[in-house]
């Protein structure tokens, strides 16, 4: 039996939430969110959302 293997990347962004999380351990998503775009990465929310 084959399953699929996703080639996504995604050590950047899970790097970046960890660290935000950290930071503001009180916090939630769409405040980690809202300041990832501040900052000018343009990742789409249902990426950083999955993961």
């Amino acid at each position: 039996m084959w399953y699929y293997q996703s080639k996504k990347d995604d050590s950047e962004i899970m790097d970046k939430l960890t660290a935000l999380a950290e930071s503001y351990p009180t916090r939630g998503f769409d405040e980690y969110y809202y300041k990832i775009r501040r900052e000018g990465l343009k990742w789409n929310r249902k990426r950083v959302l999955r993961v």
